[in-house]
């Protein structure tokens, strides 16, 4: 036994002194760092949170359509991005149901006041888009457009617009448009162009490579080449693109995807759509210039700088595609007029007085604070007679000190007058020589009726096209001014200057009620 044990001990001894020695730093090898991952789109931006922007919605259950999308005033390139969805939708709703758009409202608590984009609306299932009362059509068959804003950093502002048509039952279908704007110059910036060309051959292996790390593959394999058909659609997916704020350039592989290594481990081809991200150092490889300062200007979370653009009512309106409603206030200006003016500043309002000529030197401060926010200062006779019992020359100079006056306060000029009483005649008209702009829904606020009266009327009387009478000289049209323009807001109302009311100039002459 002696003899046994200590011949293995010799063979152990022996056996040690010729193994390898060990290398304490030894490790693996790791699998190799991707340049692309598949992961999450990253989340959109609360619209509301960037400076200048302004949400626009509209809504018509003739036609089955709903249409979100956001603008930038003094750049209207922003809003052009959505508008050729907004109009192919309804287009193509017109042509479905039979009835022609016009613009429509709802009861005063249908909450379309609400205009702004539904953060993250553009990344949910599509049937979830139609059925969302706050996004898709009455009874969710139809047409939805929906929007995001994905970018707000420097110059550069990125709005993402989705067009969703179906039924409950059925979504027939889903595009989505997405652009980037440098509201500097203005300029127009597709997706795609973020990328330096031959970036879609590059990416190939790249792509191919996390779809099979994501479905649990450890081969290294080369990667084919891409083929015509591949490359086409990778080119689509690099028109999604959406820089991320660690510098990666984010991309939706659309549904359909495939490749014969994808292939050899089932996968024939994708079944939904595949975010994948494009991660530094890779990214920096493969932007053009352009999307290198888009990329520095997201990763450096630089605050968006909106330019100063017109006040509303100096902008264009389409009042063919919104309803609109024009609030006129008459007698002022007076203590209330400020707080009018301070609410169509919070409601996106522009505003039409018809101020008096008398009042025009005491009021000139508050005159033209109105004009220089983009509202309309117009006639209404020096001391408010009857211009019907008066002689050609009195007409002709309440009409005319009036105006002098008027833009003399304001820094404007007077285009239109507004005849006391509502009482006019071919004579009147004639010695004017200006059109007479009279109202269609009057609330009757100088009987002095009370607030939720008033409020009713204001609110639920006005039509698209409808020109509102009140005073700015009386408590309960101040009081209630917020509330009257919330509400017609929430019913689906634009609320416009007259001018705006007629697209854009007044008529030519004549006596108008309405603009319908």
């Amino acid at each position: 036994m002696r003899r046994l044990a200590a011949g293995g001990l010799v063979a152990v001894l022996a056996l040690t002194a010729c193994a390898v020695p060990t290398d304490v730093d030894w490790r693996p090898p790791t699998w190799p760092a991707p340049h692309v991952s598949v992961v999450e789109m990253p989340a959109p931006i609360e619209a509301a949170s960037v400076p200048g922007l302004v949400g626009e919605r509209i809504r018509n259950d003739d036609v089955r359509v709903q249409s979100r999308w956001m603008r930038l005033p003094g750049v209207p390139v922003v809003e052009e991005v959505a508008l050729p969805a907004v109009r192919a939708a309804i287009d193509g709703q017109e042509a479905a149901t039979g009835d022609v758009y016009s613009p429509q409202v709802f009861d005063a608590d249908a909450g379309l006041g609400d205009r702004d984009c539904v953060t993250g609306s553009t990344l949910l299932p599509a049937a979830d888009v139609l059925a969302d009362p706050a996004l898709g059509p009455v009874g969710g068959s139809g047409t939805a457009v929906v929007c995001d804003v994905v970018v707000a950093a420097g110059a550069m502002i990125g709005q993402r617009i989705r067009t969703v048509t179906g039924t409950a039952g059925e979504v027939t279908a889903d595009a989505t448009t997405l652009r980037y704007i440098d509201v500097d110059d203005g300029r127009l910036i597709a997706p795609a162009a973020l990328w330096a060309d031959g970036a879609a051959d590059r990416l190939w292996e790249d792509v191919v490579d996390a779809i099979r790390r994501e479905a649990g593959s450890l081969s290294l394999a080369p990667v084919t080449p891409p083929d015509e058909e591949a490359v086409v659609l990778l080119d689509a997916a690099l028109a999604t693109t959406v820089p991320a704020a660690d510098g990666s350039l984010v991309v939706t592989i659309p549904a359909g995807f495939r490749a014969p290594e994808l292939e050899a481990l089932g996968i024939a081809a994708t079944t939904e759509p595949v975010a994948v991200a494009v991660a530094p150092p890779r990214s920096a490889e493969l932007v053009s210039g352009t999307g290198a300062d888009l990329v520095s200007a997201v990763v450096a979370a630089a605050p968006f700088t909106a330019p100063a653009g017109p006040p509303e009512g100096a902008r264009e309106v389409d009042c063919e595609l919104h309803p609109c409603v024009s609030l006129t206030y008459d007698d002022g200006p007076s203590q209330w007029t400020s707080a009018i003016l301070d609410a169509a500043r919070e409601h996106d309002a522009g505003l039409t007085f018809f101020a008096l000529g008398q009042k025009a030197a005491g009021w000139a401060e508050t005159l033209s604070r109105a004009t220089a926010e983009g509202h309309l200062v117009e006639n209404h006779t020096w001391n408010h007679p009857d211009l019907t019992t008066l002689e050609p020359e009195e007409v002709r100079a309440q009409i005319g000190d009036t105006t002098v006056a008027l833009r003399t306060a304001s820094g404007e000029a007077v285009r239109a007058f507004r005849p006391p009483y509502g009482e006019w005649n071919r004579e009147v008209l004639q010695e004017a020589g200006l059109p007479a702009i009279l109202w269609d829904v009057d609330t009757e606020d100088w009987k002095q009726i009370s607030d939720d009266e008033l409020l009713r009327r204001a609110v639920t009387q006005p039509r698209p096209g409808s020109i509102v009478l009140q005073h700015d000289i009386h408590a309960n049209t101040g009081r209630t001014v917020d509330a009257v323009m919330s509400g017609l807001r929430d019913r689906g109302f634009v609320l416009v200057t007259v001018q705006q009311l007629f697209g854009g100039a007044f008529p030519g002459g004549g006596a108008w009620q309405s603009a319908r």
